[in-house]
């Protein structure tokens, strides 16, 4: 039993360290939005499939695991540079506050009226005007699908952590105790 323990608290170390990237960007505010708290849930499904491919895969063969762990690190990468372009472009934060809204990019029929050539590219000072109700000057659709953007960006960042934290546990060696001769 005192074996299994230390593999298991080997497992949720490798876990654990992975799973901090999601709160990293949730301290630093990176992640989306909304929905609320998907950084705390994102950190816990990394865990929980670190548990998950230690019970299931350690039969995984060499080449089986590398795939698995050079497919996740694909995904990371591709879902950060990605999530980041649509955060850097669509994410604005409220001066003076934590919370940060969405753009959309097609403009609403009033905002095309008011600011013409500026839409969909409004400034931060039309969205102060506008109350920080983004939907009043971008379509709901519009809005909607970037927020729709930046969890799949999100997520295929962290399917990517999944991947890549579950070909190292598979792969990890847990070699069991030996005991020690008498003497030595």
């Amino acid at each position: 039993m005192e074996v299994y323990l230390r593999k298991l608290i080997r497992v949720l170390g490798i876990g654990a360290a992975f799973a901090s990237l999601p709160l990293l960007a949730a301290l630093a505010k990176l992640e989306p939005p909304s929905p609320p708290a998907i950084a705390y849930v994102s950190s816990a499904l990394v865990l929980l499939a670190s548990l998950l491919a230690w019970e299931f895969g350690r039969g995984a063969k060499r080449s089986v695991r590398r795939r698995i762990i050079l497919l996740g690190v694909v995904g990371c990468v591709i879902g950060v540079f990605a999530y980041l372009y649509l955060y850097v472009r669509f994410v604005e934060a409220i001066p003076g506050s934590e919370e940060r809204v969405v753009r959309g990019y097609e403009c609403t029929a009033n905002a095309k009226a008011i600011y013409r050539s500026d839409c969909p590219d409004l400034t931060k000072d039309n969205i102060a005007d506008a109350g920080w109700e983004t939907k009043t000057l971008w379509t709901r659709s519009s809005v909607a699908n970037v927020e729709i953007g930046l969890v799949a960006t999100w997520m295929l960042f962290i399917c990517g952590l999944i991947g890549a934290v579950g070909g190292i546990v598979v792969g990890e060696r847990f070699k069991a105790a030996r005991p020690t001769a008498p003497g030595a």
